[in-house]
């Protein structure tokens, strides 16, 4: 894959949001970021992301919505999704499974871990190092 592995972050929490962003910037991918569910479609068509990384609790639209819709249709389908959840809730987890999401993460306040995980989701399913 030529360039960089662009990386959409959603969540609703600025705080999670500047993390991720910030640290999986520094780790070398390209990455944009979203806080509210709505603007995941419009943001997904303009910068074509190779994997979503994606909170659940949000308002409005929450993050399996989202998920089980970027995966039913046939122009977002192939882009990996990540669940990215406070909760280690085995419910939660089998519902991200139901909707086709690509891995489920749980947060962390060592964002090393989740890059590491990301990356090994991202040679998974894109055949490739990350």
């Amino acid at each position: 894959m030529e360039g960089k592995i662009k990386i959409l972050v959603v969540d609703d929490n600025q705080l999670q949001l500047a993390i991720a962003g910030d640290a999986l910037a520094e780790a070398g991918f390209e990455v944009f970021t979203v806080d509210q569910g709505p603007k995941v479609y419009s943001e997904v068509l303009k910068n074509n992301p190779h994997l979503i990384l994606l909170d659940i609790m949000m308002p409005g639209i929450d993050g399996i919505e989202i998920c089980r819709n970027l995966k039913r249709s046939p122009k977002t389908k192939e882009i990996v999704i990540v669940i990215y959840s406070s909760k280690k809730d085995p419910d939660l987890m089998d519902l991200a499974h139901l909707v086709n999401a690509d891995g489920f993460i749980i947060k962390s306040d060592h964002f090393e871990e989740t890059i590491v995980r990301l990356k090994e989701i991202l040679a998974d399913k894109l055949g490739e190092k990350a």
